[in-house]
């Protein structure tokens, strides 16, 4: 698997460099202006590479699992986003670099003077401004997710559109029909992708909805979501990964929510989502109802043991609501008889609010496993580990030897948890190409 990964990872990521610096070949082939100053061509430069980032951004995110299967999607967003800032900052420079070389393109900001081409390139660096700034200031200027992604992707599209209109009408360096061609590449690369993103797939979902079998309620006000497709098999997951969920409205209604797939992955008649209340959405699913039609894109995810076959020793380590992928892997490891060595590292802050303890006591019947509590704000007579997870509490639970290279942990929580946890199994001996965790910043 890891070699799999590995070589499709090196393919990808080899294209991605190759289409981002075609722009560069493009600059530097063909006839020269011999007049021309070299911090023009500089500047040129950072904008046709800017520019190509961009288009290749609806690729990272349509959710292709061809292309994030080697990486994981979180990574893949995280890659989308900080190359995002990248991008941003070449073609914020094109400009910048053009008024040092000459204050005369100065009066190109003028979009009733100037050239449409001048025109075209301002206002795709305007919506490229406020794409960049609703994405980075949306959780703090509380922007509610789905009109975020709604707005995200048009004023992405509209910029993305105007600033290929720029190119399209700049002189000298697209004068050939071979440099004009790749550039109608890019074009139709990007309109592929909004094509499919925007309407194929969402209508391949709607063929494929599902529906919601039983609601059960759980501790720790989380609710279990019962789901088996209207056709046909469940989708085939490795466990650990997750879905994004869109219920009461459509899929072309970009109100979707990703949940780790808590089911076994032995099923095919039917997915399980747990589900906690925190928010405006999740406080409604109690409200689904046996018959309910909803819909279903996954898997996505690299969170998974699948991944690392050949660990001897697992470690898992849940916080709070963050135990649904982790249920995921040791139901898949009950039903397959999984013997390997397990240790469960499950931190929530009080006992009656543990989510799955009374199947995780089952589950340690059945499997070759040790279950280790910490809880933070115990009860009174309390006798198991209390307070945060640290290296202490990691270094009395897990064995000294499995500290090598034949262990893998998996970790899932809130942030702040995973964070400190991750500096404690550190501490404890762990290296960190052993450590593996969820984290859902996916917007």
């Amino acid at each position: 698997m890891r070699t799999k990964n590995l070589v499709s990872g090196l393919i990808w990521g080899s294209l991605y460099v190759i289409l981002t610096l075609t722009p560069l070949v493009i600059l530097l082939t063909g006839p020269k202006n011999s007049g021309r100053p070299p911090l023009l061509d500089f500047s040129v430069s950072l904008g046709f590479s800017g520019l190509a980032i961009m288009a290749l951004q609806f690729v990272t995110s349509a959710r292709l699992k061809f292309f994030n299967q080697p990486f994981g999607t979180d990574i893949v967003y995280h890659f989308h986003r900080q190359i995002g800032i990248a991008a941003f900052l070449m073609v914020f420079a094109h400009p910048l670099l053009l008024f040092i070389l000459d204050a005369r393109y100065l009066r190109l900001l003028n979009l009733f003077s100037a050239p449409w081409r001048a025109r075209f390139g301002v206002l795709a660096i305007i919506l490229l401004i406020g794409v960049v700034w609703m994405a980075e200031y949306r959780q703090k200027l509380k922007i509610p997710y789905g009109f975020w992604k709604v707005w995200h992707g048009i004023l992405a599209t509209m910029m993305v559109g105007l600033a290929l209109l720029h190119i399209f009408n700049t002189g000298d360096y697209t004068n050939l029909p071979w440099k004009r061609a790749v550039w109608i590449g890019y074009t139709v690369l990007f309109l592929l992708m909004l094509i499919y993103t925007r309407i194929i797939y969402p209508l391949k979902l709607m063929r494929n909805p599902y529906i919601v079998k039983e609601i059960r309620k759980e501790r720790g006000d989380v609710w279990t979501v019962a789901l088996a497709p209207a056709r046909g098999k469940a989708l085939r997951f490795m466990p650990g990964q997750f879905a994004w969920l869109t219920a009461w409205k459509t899929p072309f209604s970009d109100s979707e929510h990703p949940f780790s797939l808590a089911s076994s992955s032995e099923q095919d008649d039917h997915i399980e989502m747990s589900i906690k209340n925190l928010g405006k959405f999740t406080s409604k699913i109690q409200a689904l109802k046996p018959g309910d039609k909803v819909y279903i894109d996954g898997p996505y995810g690299s969170f998974s043991i699948d991944r690392y076959p050949q660990a001897k020793n697992l470690v898992f380590i849940p916080g709070g609501i963050g135990v649904t992928p982790i249920m995921s892997m040791l139901r898949s490891m009950a039903e397959r008889g999984d013997k390997r060595p397990v240790r469960v590292l499950y931190a929530n802050q009080t006992w009656d609010a543990t989510t799955f303890r009374e199947e995780m006591e089952t589950l340690q019947q059945k499997l070759n496993m040790q279950l280790v509590y910490i809880i933070e704000r115990p009860d009174a007579g309390w006798q198991g580990e209390s307070g945060f997870l640290n290296a202490d509490i990691i270094r009395k639970s897990v064995p000294a030897e499995w500290l090598n290279g034949n262990s893998e942990v998996f970790l899932c929580g809130p942030a702040p948890m995973m964070n400190a946890v991750e500096k404690a199994l550190m501490q404890a001996g762990f290296n960190e190409s052993q450590i593996h965790s969820e984290r859902f910043a996916l917007a």
